[in-house]
Parts: C-alpha cells; sequence; structure tokens
C-alpha cells in the first residue's frame, strides 16, 4: 500500500521545521509536509519561469553613451525600430571579417564590429548567433569592457556588455562561456562608471548571469556584485537604471545570501523601493521578498523585522496582477512559518484583504495563494481559527469548496479540515453551524489521501462534539453523526473500507465502529455513548 498520511492535526506549509511543535507527540508529520512543500515547490518553480527568466535585449533602440552625471529625465524605454534588418550586416561569408575588426586595435574597427555581432545577437533565432558564440570573440568582448582609452569608450563598453547580455541570455552552456571569459568582474567594475546607460547594461549582463543557477549567483556575489548593486540605489538614479537594478537584485535574492548582514542591507532598500509608484519596480521588489521569504524562518522574521509585511498586505489590494501575485506569494509563505509568525499577518490585517482577492477577477495563482495563506492560518491556533471565523469566512470558505476551481477547491477544503481538527468545541459547533460537515463529507470521495485523511481527522473532531451534545438530547443521539448520515457521508465512509491506504482504512474503521453499530438492517445508527464519553 502507499505511505500512510501524516496524522491527526492541521497542516501548513513551509518551513520544514516550523509546525513540528503544533503536532500532538509520537505523530510522524513528514508525509503531509512533504507534500505542502512539494506543492509551493512546485509554484515558485513556475512562478520563477515567468519573472527569474532572462532578458534579451532586442535592437529596437540605440542607448545614449556619453558621460554624464545621474542627473535627469529617464532614457525611454526604446526608441523606434530601425527599418533595418539586425542581422543584414553580416553573413557566414563576411563573420570573419566581422571577427577581424573585433580583433583590430584600431577604435573605430573595434566599435563598428562589436556593433555587428551585437546586432546579430539581437534577433532571437537568428542563424547566426551560434557561429558568433563558438566562433572565439567572447573573450574579446570581455576585454572590450575595460576600453576608456577613446572618448567613445563608454559607447564600445555598452556595446559589448550588450552583446555579453544576449549571449547569457541564452542556454546554460552559452552563460557558461561568458563567466569562464571571467565578465564577471568586469561587468561589477562597470558598475562604477560615471555612465549610467554603462551601467545599465552592465546590471542588465549580470542579472541575466543571476538568472543562471545559484553557482552564477555566487560568483556574482563573490567578486562584489552585490556591493556594487546596493549602491545604485540612490537618490540620483534615472528610473531606468531602478529598474534594472531592482530586477538584477530579485534574481540574487532567489537564492539564499551569504550573510544575514547581507539580507538585512537588501531589506532596507526594498523597504524604500516598496513605496515606488513604478510597476515595474515595484513588481520585482515583491519578488525579491517573495523569494526571500522562501528561505526559511530566520529570512521570514527578518522580513518581519524590517516592517515590510504592513506594507505587502496593502499591496494585496493593487490593481496589478503582477504586483499582487509576488506579494501573496510571500505572504503565503510567511503564514507557512510560526503561530507568532502568523499572527503578525492577522494583526496586519490581511484577513480584510483576503475574501476580496477570493472572489474578485484575478488569475488562478493569486485565488490559490490566497486560499492557501487562509489553510494555514487556521492550522494555527485557536485564536488565529477565531479570527477566520470573526472574519466570516467560513461562509466563503465553504462555497469555493462545492464551486470553486479545482485547486481552489482543495485549498479550501484543506481550510475547513484544518479548523475542524484544531478548533475548539465551541469553534466547531460554529463551524457545523456555516455548514462545514457537508463540505468534509463531500471530500471523501477524493483520491488525495493527505487531504483525505485531513477531512476524516476533521469529522472525528467533530463527532467528538456531538458525543457531548447527544448527552443533552433526550433521545441520547450525536446530531452531528445524524447530520453526516443525512448528507450522505455514512454511505461515503463506509466505501472508503477499500481505500488503498492503511491509514485511512484504519482511521475509517475507527470512526464506524464508534460511532455507528449495526442494527440488525441495512441502516446504521449512532451507537448509546461510553462511561468515557460522558
Amino acid at each position: 500500500m502507499p505511505p500512510s498520511p501524516s496524522p491527526s492535526h492541521p497542516q501548513r506549509r513551509t518551513p520544514e521545521n516550523a509546525r513540528k511543535k503544533a503536532y500532538k507527540e509520537q505523530t510522524d508529520v513528514t508525509n503531509g509536509r512533504r507534500r505542502r512543500e512539494a506543492q509551493l515547490l512546485r509554484l515558485r518553480k513556475s512562478h520563477r519561469e515567468d519573472t527569474l527568466s532572462k532578458r534579451r535585449r532586442d535592437d529596437t533602440f540605440s542607448p545614449s553613451t556619453e558621460p554624464e552625471p545621474d542627473i535627469g529625465p529617464a532614457r525611454p524605454e526604446s526608441d523606434p525600430p530601425s527599418s533595418s534588418d539586425p542581422s543584414s550586416d553580416a553573413d557566414s561569408n563576411n563573420l570573419l571579417g566581422i571577427i577581424n575588426g573585433l580583433k583590430s586595435e584600431t577604435f573605430s574597427l573595434q566599435l563598428e564590429a562589436t556593433i555587428k555581432i551585437r546586432k546579430i545577437l539581437s534577433v532571437d533565432g537568428n542563424s547566426l548567433a551560434g557561429e558568433v558564440i563558438t566562433a572565439d570573440v567572447v573573450a574579446r568582448l570581455v576585454e572590450l569592457l575595460s576600453s576608456k582609452k577613446n572618448p567613445r569608450g563608454p559607447q564600445l563598453q555598452v556595446e559589448a556588455a550588450w552583446a555579453l547580455t544576449n549571449i547569457a541570455a541564452g542556454t546554460s552552456e552559452h552563460t557558461e562561456v561568458v563567466t569562464n571569459a571571467g565578465a564577471v568582474p568586469k561587468l561589477v567594475k562597470l558598475l562604477e562608471s560615471p555612465c549610467s546607460d554603462v551601467r545599465e547594461q552592465a546590471m542588465w549582463a549580470l542579472g541575466n548571469i543571476a538568472a543562471e543557477s545559484q553557482m552564477c549567483r555566487e560568483l556574482v556575489i563573490d567578486h562584489g556584485g552585490f556591493v556594487q548593486l546596493l549602491s545604485q540605489f540612490n537618490e540620483h538614479a534615472r528610473v531606468s537604471n531602478l529598474r534594472m537594478a531592482t530586477w538584477t537584485l530579485s534574481n540574487l535574492c532567489f537564492g539564499k545570501l551569504p550573510s544575514k548582514s547581507q539580507t538585512k542591507a537588501v531589506l532596507q532598500i526594498l523597504q524604500q523601493l516598496l513605496t515606488s509608484i513604478d510597476e515595474k519596480i515595484l513588481s520585482d521588489t515583491c519578488w525579491a521578498v517573495s523569494y526571500l521569504c522562501n528561505h526559511g524562518t530566520d529570512e521570514i522574521q527578518m522580513v518581519i523585522e524590517s516592517q515590510i509585511c504592513p506594507r505587502l498586505v496593502k499591496l494585496l489590494m493593487h490593481s496589478s496582477p503582477k504586483v499582487v501575485t509576488p506579494v501573496i506569494l510571500a505572504l503565503a509563505n510567511v503564514s507557512a512559518a510560526a503561530d507568532c509568525q502568523v499572527q503578525f499577518l492577522i494583526d496586519s490585517g490581511i484577513l480584510q484583504c483576503l475574501p476580496k482577492l477570493l472572489t474578485r477577477n484575478y488569475p488562478k495563482c493569486i485565488k490559490n495563494q490566497a486560499c492557501m495563506t487562509v489553510s494555514n492560518i487556521c492550522a494555527g491556533t485557536i485564536a488565529q481559527i477565531q479570527a477566520i471565523i470573526d472574519a466570516k469566512m467560513v461562509p466563503l470558505l465553504i462555497q469555493l469548496s462545492q464551486h470553486g476551481e479545482t485547486d481552489i477547491k482543495k485549498e479550501a477544503i484543506w481550510a475547513i479540515a484544518n479548523a475542524t481538527s484544531g478548533g475548539s468545541p465551541d469553534q466547531i459547533r460554529s463551524l457545523v453551524g456555516d455548514g462545514c460537515i457537508l463540505t468534509l463529507c463531500n471530500a471523501l470521495v477524493l483520491s488525495d489521501a493527505d487531504l483525505l485523511y485531513a477531512c476524516l481527522n476533521g469529522l472525528e473532531s467533530i463527532l467528538k462534539v456531538g458525543d457531548v451534545e447527544k448527552m443533552k438530547d433526550e433521545v441520547g443521539t450525536n446530531p452531528y453523526a445524524v447530520l453526516m448520515e443525512e448528507c450522505g457521508g455514512l454511505d461515503k465512509l463506509e466505501n472508503l473500507q477499500g481505500f488503498n491506504n492503511d491509514a485511512i482504512f484504519e482511521k475509517t474503521i475507527k470512526l464506524l465502529e464508534s460511532y455507528w453499530v449495526e442494527d440488525g438492517s441495512e441502516s446504521e445508527a449512532p451507537k448509546e455513548p461510553s462511561p468515557d464519553d460522558t
């Protein structure tokens, strides 16, 4: 038989050890926790494909590269595209000539050749790009990053960095060619350039390199890229540079930073960026916070101490899903942490925002994370479960469990199962009054063993409270057992005796034997209470 799900206690997602203390003694929490960790990991990977992807710079504009102070209006996103085909400057026959120009000692020939190579690399799918990368030009492009002998040196630096940016935007093998050629320390050095365009293009290249792997991120940090990148966030920086610096910083935050001091330094910057009115800066800032919250309870505590969470909660109501998505991912990770950290979210007003995310026209991923956050809060203390009840969220969860999309429906069921498993008797009575028995009984046909087991735990808690109510009934009937029968729960419970899982089979038999007995016919009746029940 498949491995048994974890026993009877509400479950939260990551981090791994945050919920151990909340489980009853001698219970195995591994399987249930792994399920939730795996689910969050899949979500992080899917969103990483959207946000940590590399960015190729196309040939839609030529930057201004005259040395300048970092004061003045931001450069536009792009100029009108050129009518000429960038690939028309080169073909296989004259590629050798371009490479020879690149290796020339004459500045004008170097610049002309670098521009042509940049144009080849700026077109995604250009058949010559592979030949350029395999040709021995990358090392020469890295050398040209240090060009200072000519007044037009910054232009050559931008063109060389642009070409390297697009090479690093390719496969992991292409990125390795760039890093092996020694590009990273040269690009980090360019972050000290007096020219904004040079710094911006260097950040772009470093961002693509950092997006490749943890090893590449560490390479950038080891060569001083982290410190130099933080220096780009100043009051004189133009918007385009801030956008690029924020995106590159978010890529570095995807991996665990080497020290707490670095994390604190990042959080100080992120706290300021969260007040930006620029959507791109705000979105990448929120992704950076989300990535930091992925790393564990220590980083989550540092995020909380930085006073970022109240701002994140407010940003749940931002008009753009590009901002809301990383925000709810970050808060979902916080909701999977320790009870005191979860309480900080509640105190910040998150329960006033989550119902709006669940009822308005938001993308499915946002609704799913919002419902997961509710589920995690329901796995907390009795006071936290009461906060869910007081926020009038239980009827909404029941509605979602019946009519929501599949993933959201399952998260809503998790929330109800967690609340009934960990709630007080009075809270369970309230949950029953809202209709949670039908929700849990309907879930008994699911194939997800962990969720199924959680629902059985919730029903068991309900039936135990029903035994107390039975003592008040003249007939001596467990009212909640009757409700289960009326909504078809008993039939579904009996069918679970054939479920291919030991723990579920044992839990099912326990419930049947504890609350229903054969009376000689096909129907079942609640059993009389034992002395222990009273």
